[in-house]
Order: structure tokens, then sequence, then C-alpha cells
């Protein structure tokens, strides 16, 4: 399994990716979007499937704005879930964001995302705010978790 930065030729599979793991699944044409924006970042996982290809099984996106790192989402394959993807996508984007010079991270999650949640608050994430009823899911609203760590900080240390 291999983790490099996402370019443009990568949307289909991020999309791929993302469409399976959520509801209202992000199109080619929105990866392309966020992969073409300066501010923009992605970490990839990649297995090889032959000698000359490759298959996305995971991937994480972030986005710069102003000091802070918005951590947009993290999507792994079904199969390869619980494996420990997520966290090695979050501390390559991490990376990413501290050689952009970044303090924060900030991101949302849906209250009832407990995997999600684990991996964050593990991760040194502390929560921030609620933004209630902010997900539409299953024919109504769940709220978000914001939750925010600094940028780079090592071993899952706690701090906002």
């Amino acid at each position: 399994m291999s983790l490099r930065l996402a370019t443009l030729t990568d949307a289909a599979e991020l999309s791929r990716l993302h469409s399976a793991s959520f509801e209202d699944g992000w199109s080619e044409a929105d990866f392309r979007t966020w992969l073409s924006r300066t501010e923009g970042f992605a970490v990839v996982a990649c297995r090889a499937v032959s000698s000359r290809e490759w298959e996305a099984v995971a991937f994480g996106l972030g986005l710069a704005a102003g000091d802070d790192a918005e951590l947009l989402t993290i999507a792994t394959d079904q199969g390869r879930r619980r494996a420990g993807l997520g966290r090695r996508i979050f501390g390559a984007l991490d990376r990413e964001a501290a050689s952009r010079g970044l303090k924060r991270w900030v991101l949302e999650v849906a209250r009832n995302n407990l995997p999600a949640i684990g991996l964050y608050k593990s991760s040194g994430f502390v929560e921030i705010s609620v933004r209630k009823a902010y997900y539409p899911q299953g024919g109504g609203r769940v709220d978000a978790l914001v939750l925010s760590r600094t940028v780079g900080l090592a071993g899952g240390q706690v701090g906002a």
C-alpha cells in the first residue's frame, strides 16, 4: 500500500470511493474542482492491481483556509476499514498541512459517525462546537460535531 498526494487524474477514483462511503457522494467533477484549487490538497492510498495499474483504497481531502486546515472528508474502501488507513491518511494530510504553514485543523463530523469520531479524538481533536441538524441523513437530520486540533500535534496529544 502506498500513499501519495492526489492529482486531477485521481478524481474518478476519489469519487468512486466517496460515493461508496457516503449517501451524497461527490462527483468526479466535484473532485476535479477541489484538486484544481491551490488551497486544496488530498492524499490517496493505492494498491497495485497489476504492474501498470493501481486502485485507490482510501483518501483524505483537506483545504487551506487562512491559517486553518479544514478536513473535508476521509473515505476508505468498505473492505479495508478498521485497518489503520484513515490514521495513515490523516498523518500524511497533517504533514502536508504543516508544510503549507497551516496552524489548526477544523472538521465537522456527524454525531453518529462513531468510527470517525474515534479516529479524530484519538488523533488529538477536541470538540469546539455543535451544528444542530447539519447533515441530512436517512430522511432526517443529524448534528455535526465541530472538532479542532493543532497541525503537527504529535502522538495524538489533546489540544485545539
